[in-house]
């Protein structure tokens, strides 16, 4: 377990993940749920900061950068404006796509990179702010959702994976897993991070759907979503993390149907 978790209180009625070990054993984050407008705002508030930091470097340096060459000024003047507008432009293909479902990106490599250059940044904002790790992980799924719907439309095969999280309730599982009488469909039932993984290495799949907690399936997301595509469901803690967890099953169906359609 990493040192940055304090360590994992004793809980006998359930088994906490790594990504919980901080959990002070509340109820009070039984549900995250809020729109994408809370990270695409954040992710916009850090590129205004970050140009505004660059802008500000700039003028404090600037007669000291002229003593060296009369020509650095100009040069260095030239690349914040370039980091500018093309951090601009990934910034509007961004929200253009989630808000109209179409596709703006140029290539498919510029999403990763959109989302690599705000995303660690977003989280510590927030943070900062006191918004819980858990609402903008809810966001930042929703965003990711919007992107893959607009941008993997169809799949080279029908090869579709479901994970489920080992803390779904009884009820739930039975639900989901009557699914594979309607579609071609594999759905495995993982306990964590590596083996889910594992199952994603073994069966290859061409897309994979993930019900989970925001914080498994925002790992999950950052982990395997460069190269398949991934469209996350987040479950419901009414009785908090790790137990009883639950999700809608109608939405994971039309989830199922986009891909398979």
């Amino acid at each position: 377990m990493s040192e940055n978790f304090k360590k994992t209180p004793d809980r006998p009625d359930r088994t906490l993940g790594d990504e919980w070990a901080d959990w002070d054993g509340k109820a009070d984050e039984a549900t995250a749920k809020t729109g994408q407008g809370l990270f695409i705002g954040f992710s916009l508030a850090v590129l205004l900061v970050i140009d505004g930091v660059l802008a500000l470097l700039y003028y404090l340096t600037l007669p000291r950068l002229a003593q060296f060459y009369s020509g650095i000024p100009h040069i260095i003047l030239w690349g914040i404006i370039l980091w500018i507008v093309l951090t601009s432009v990934l910034f509007i293909q961004l929200a253009l796509t989630i808000y109209t479902g179409r596709n703006f990106f140029f290539i498919k490599r510029q999403i990763f990179f959109a989302f690599d250059l705000v995303f660690a940044r977003v989280f510590k904002l927030a943070k900062l702010l006191r918004i819980s790790r858990d609402r903008m992980g809810h966001s930042f799924v929703l965003v990711s959702n919007s992107v893959v719907r607009a941008v993997d439309r169809t799949l080279k095969d029908k090869k579709l994976m479901i994970l489920l999280p080992r803390c779904l309730t009884k009820e739930t599982l039975q639900q989901i897993y009557k699914l594979k009488e309607q579609y071609p469909i594999e759905i495995f039932t993982v306990s964590g991070g590596e083996l889910a993984r594992k199952k994603v290495k073994e069966y290859n799949p061409s897309a994979i759907i993930g019900v989970a907690c925001e914080r498994d399936l925002v790992s999950g997301i950052r982990d395997v979503g460069h190269r398949i595509p991934v469209i996350g469901l987040a479950n419901k803690r009414p009785n908090g993390p790790c137990k009883d967890t639950v999700v809608d099953v109608d939405e994971l169906t039309r989830v199922v149907e986009f891909y398979l359609k």
